[in-house]
């Protein structure tokens, strides 16, 4: 089942629209923090890159990266628990 014109026609004018906004929303972004506004959404590394006038392998490298710090355990939470430097006991 293939699409009619009209329907090719409005779905241009939607990922038109798409980029219109995740344009304007990270107008006064760095690029970093702008892929990981746009990262949330179901944007693919392609339609991101496209948006931010890069390349999909570096916008594949920042998401990757922020993926491993969000993973990782901060070091300095880690070494203030083990000090108890924490909040005293009620």
């Amino acid at each position: 089942m293939s699409a009619s014109n009209g329907e090719n026609g409005l779905l241009v004018a939607v990922e038109q629209l798409t980029n219109l906004v995740a344009i304007a929303m990270t107008k006064d972004l760095k690029q970093v923090d702008a892929v990981r506004l746009l990262g949330r959404s179901s944007l693919s590394n392609a339609q991101i890159a496209a948006i931010l006038g890069t390349t999909a392998d570096s916008v594949r490298a920042e998401r990757n990266r922020l993926k491993r710090e969000a993973v990782k355990p901060s070091a300095k939470s880690h070494v203030k628990k083990e000090a108890g430097d924490g909040p005293p006991a009620e």
